[in-house]
């Protein structure tokens, strides 16, 4: 697992290869980008190092999200910004989603990108990149080499399985991953040991569906059980995880570890029954809210997140109205929003009733409002509570402060918390007292 490569200066190393990389979409994604990188190092003996600007880069790679149109325009403005910048020399490298989705008509549309890897192709892309910037040169290796951690050195994500089973209307992601495959729970039990050895203090596990998890009669509550167990991990946190799968005994599996995040994040979509089955989603408006009432009778001190869309094909005003009334109703302590996107290649694209995009934006705002009251006043409720916080470093706001996040705070996707008062380095793990609250963010001491 790592961290930094060898000594770019040691005479024995190939040549150095400089790489600058964006990552873009889910944190699955970076971990995909982290393999490919470490795929880079391997093919190079290790002569590679990660730089910061595109300048000072030989490689430029680029690892793309396909999931929805606004992702494959993100994508493309990249790849487009990465190639205006170009210099003679530099090697531009896009690979993940967009790739796999439209494959040979992207060699087509995008001739500036010297060379194109679908999501299968990361334990190859250093060979093809090494070839490419010496075709004689040995090939030192170009799998089994793990990851080259992206993220801060106190936290990271780690990847469960790979793809997904689900068929769920509006996604592409079953065409473009395959169906769900599970890793082993030794193999992910070592893996989280190596990264507790470098300093990681958070590691949060993630899969298309992480409930899905299953490998040779091991569900995913076992899976918790065993890093629970068999790691020194202070925190463990999960996400995507698919409502109707989740029971009983993994509610209290997180109950019964205080090292687990006592976090839920389950992406409801949905409130209509109508518009649910459209979705082929599996569950109904009821069966959600067993789930709800089943984790916060257990776990009282649990926090819930999920998400919902606006504007799918047949949703009316009716429909619209039910969502809105589940969403005051359960009060999710984190809510995210998206206006549906007709993608070609779905079930959903074929649909009719389509609804204006006009009218499914306004519905999202509406949800949006609402849940900004329902977070204010729920942040509100935790004043004078006293939480752990892993210390994130200076604040981005002002470096008077420093930032952190609880338990019930995710990287990258929820509020943070800021500490006025009390010195604490990264990765530490403090006790502070909130005396503020806004909308998303709270505000403390350390005590």
């Amino acid at each position: 697992m790592n961290r930094g490569m060898s000594d770019p200066g040691d005479e024995s190393m190939p040549p150095d290869i400089p790489v600058h990389s964006i990552s873009l979409g889910c944190p699955k994604n970076r971990i995909d980008t982290e393999h490919a990188l470490a795929s880079i190092a391997g093919a190079a003996g290790g002569g590679m190092r990660i730089v910061e600007n595109q300048e000072s880069a030989r490689v430029i790679l680029i690892n793309t999200c396909g999931f929805i149109q606004a992702s494959v325009e993100e994508s493309i403005e990249a790849i487009l910004d990465a190639a205006a910048g170009k210099r003679d020399g530099q090697l531009l490298v896009v690979t993940g989603c967009l790739v796999e989705r439209y494959g040979s008509e992207l060699a087509k549309e995008l001739p500036e990108a010297d060379i194109l890897v679908g999501v299968a192709g990361y334990g190859d892309i250093g060979r093809r990149i090494l070839r490419a910037i010496e075709p004689e040169a040995q090939i030192a290796g170009t799998e089994g080499h793990g990851r080259i951690i992206t993220t801060p050195p106190w936290r990271t994500y780690v990847k469960i399985s790979e793809g997904c089973s689900n068929r769920c209307a509006y996604c592409l992601i079953p065409s473009i991953r395959g169906r769900q495959v599970c890793r082993p729970p030794g193999e992910i039990v070592a893996e989280i040991n190596m990264l507790v050895e470098t300093g990681v203090r958070e590691v949060t596990l993630v899969a298309q569906d992480l409930t899905a998890y299953a490998f040779q009669g091991a569900r995913l509550p076992d899976l918790l059980a065993a890093i629970v167990a068999e790691t020194d991990l202070p925190w463990l946190r999960m996400l995507y995880l698919y409502p109707s799968r989740i029971d009983m005994e993994l509610v209290e599996t997180v109950a019964e570890h205080g090292r687990i995040c006592p976090y839920f994040d389950m992406p409801l979509q949905h409130a209509s029954d109508k518009v649910l089955e459209a979705m082929n989603r599996g569950y109904s408006r009821g069966a959600i809210s067993e789930v709800v009432h089943m984790i916060r009778s257990n776990i009282p001190d649990a926090f819930l997140r999920t998400t919902v869309i606006t504007g799918f094909p047949g949703e009316g005003a009716g429909d619209f109205e039910k969502l809105m009334d589940f969403v005051r109703e359960h009060r999710f302590d984190h809510l995210g929003c998206f206006p549906y996107s007709d993608e070609e290649g779905t079930t959903a694209f074929g649909l009719p009733d389509k609804v204006d995009k006009r009218l499914a934006e306004e519905r999202h705002d509406r949800i949006m409002e609402a849940q900004q009251v329902i977070s204010a006043e729920k942040l509100e409720a935790i004043r004078g509570g006293r939480f752990d916080v892993l210390v994130e470093g200076v604040s981005r706001e002002t470096d008077l402060l420093l930032e952190g996040r609880t338990m019930f705070q995710a990287p990258g996707i929820d509020g943070v918390t800021y500490i006025s008062d009390g010195e604490a380095r990264p990765g530490d793990i403090v006790e502070v007292e909130i005396d503020e609250t806004h909308i998303y963010d709270i505000a403390g001491r350390m005590v």
